[in-house]
């Protein structure tokens, strides 16, 4: 997808921007559709998996995707790769699950766009797959998707919030004013957060939802009770986001789908209690990365096979923030080996990563983040070929999403502004200038 489409498309409806508009499911392509063939499963009794991503996006969608699944009175079971020791997306481990134990169908959210060869096996092997997902890389020519790029409404939304725009198509209202949905809504706006996608259109519709609802959830009253003080509307992200996912679930959609009061905050207590002890294994990972770093051409490298790879992420955005340049932090993960790399405006880490794709066994994410997997004997060719591109800082820049003669810029200024206030990053090029947005406008 070009950025320069998502950018005219906002231009040309500026009004997508806006959090006061009700949720429009028509505004997305293939919603209807996903809703026409779960109840041609539901019809012929097919057995539907549900995967997800080990971050809050991911697992706020899983529990969404489990709301509607459970309404619609369909067959199914959900799987939670676990970050720390699991392939992410659709890995061999699901294929072999999907054949294994006679599922029919298979549901991604928060992930699959980058996995085209594993769905088109599937559908060789006879069965088949939906993609749910916001990342900007992958494959948009897939039949079965759901993407915020597809379709004429906000073209920026957190998985979560695209699955509270399905929920929405099903339940209407009741899902910011009945109190069972409380839990999940709370959990979509906080996505909003997670994944710092803008917060504008119907991402600040969700949050502000969430954040009405908060102190009304079953989350914030049961934290409140097991810790004698109530959490901050972030806290739950910190814990849920440390602590790690286990056989195929994890400790938050247990709480969830816990009935019994006593129960749930057993499940409360041994969440906080995991999370104390996982923030002592950052530090750990922290203090190896420490001793495993050098900066050179532009990009912090932090290479070691001892670093926890669920903490790759942090910590690649802890050198950045510390040190300003991209980070690349690369780890060993079971045979394999993993990557996560993290920028800030203007220097798109994605742009540069694109241009050595080709090492990588799988590759994708957002501009200023995105994650890899690769053979270890192609470290060394990709460090190499990062160090000779990552020289030239304007090889980290991607062309321009948009082109105006510089009367034309003037005349859209106002409207970029806004667009750049809200969060929402892109390249101009005005004449012989090339600018870039900021919170603070261009």
């Amino acid at each position: 997808m070009e950025g320069s489409y998502l950018i005219k498309k906002i231009i040309e409806n500026p009004e997508i921007l806006s959090s006061e508009t009700k949720p429009a499911p028509s505004d997305y392509e293939n919603i209807e559709k996903l809703f026409e063939i779960l109840k041609e499963k539901k019809e012929f009794e097919e057995k539907v998996l549900v995967i997800g991503h080990e971050d809050i996006d991911g697992i706020s969608s899983l529990y969404g995707m489990e709301i509607l699944l459970k309404k619609l009175n369909l067959d199914f079971k959900t799987y939670l790769p676990s970050r720390e020791n699991e392939s992410y997306g659709i890995s061999d481990y699901v294929i072999d699950k999907i054949r294994n134990e006679n599922f029919d169908f298979l549901i991604t959210v928060d992930c699959g766009l980058s996995n085209k060869n594993e769905i088109k096996l599937l559908r060789e092997l006879g069965y088949d797959a939906f993609i749910i997902d916001h990342h900007s890389e992958g494959n948009f020519e897939e039949e079965n998707l759901i993407h915020p790029f597809k379709g004429k409404g906000f073209p920026f939304l957190s998985t979560g919030v695209l699955v509270f725009l399905i929920l929405y198509k099903e339940f209407g209202e009741n899902l910011w004013k009945d109190k069972k949905f409380y839990d999940f809504t709370y959990l979509a706006g906080l996505s909003v957060l997670s994944d710092k996608v803008p917060v504008c259109g119907l991402n600040e519709f969700v949050l502000n939802r969430a954040q009405v609802l908060f102190p009304e959830t079953e989350i914030y009253k049961i934290f409140n009770q097991v810790n004698m003080k109530p959490p901050s509307f972030k806290e739950i992200s910190k814990i849920v986001s440390m602590v790690s996912a286990d056989n195929g679930s994890h400790l938050i959609l247990e709480f969830l789908r816990e009935e019994n009061v006593e129960e749930k905050k057993k499940i409360m207590k041994e969440m906080i209690s995991k999370y104390i002890d996982e923030q002592g294994k950052f530090e750990e990972s922290l203090s190896i990365s420490r001793n495993s770093n050098y900066t050179e051409n532009n990009i912090t490298y932090i290479i070691s096979k001892n670093i926890s790879p669920r903490f790759a992420g942090w910590i690649a955005s802890r050198f950045l923030k510390d040190r300003g340049f991209p980070a690349i932090c690369i780890t060993k993960k079971n045979k394999e080996w993993v990557g996560e790399a993290r920028s800030k405006p203007p220097l798109s880490v994605l742009k540069i990563l694109k241009e050595v794709s080709y090492l990588f066994e799988e590759f994708g994410g957002h501009p200023f983040a995105c994650g890899f997997r690769i053979k270890e004997e192609n470290i060394h060719p990709l460090i190499e070929n990062l160090k000779r591109l990552s020289g030239d800082l304007n090889n980290f820049i991607p062309e321009p999403d948009l082109i105006f003669e510089e009367k034309e810029f003037e005349e859209k200024k106002k409207i970029l502004e806004k667009i750049a206030e809200k969060g929402i990053f892109f390249y101009v090029k005005s004449g012989e200038k090339i600018y870039y947005s900021t919170k603070t406008g261009l």
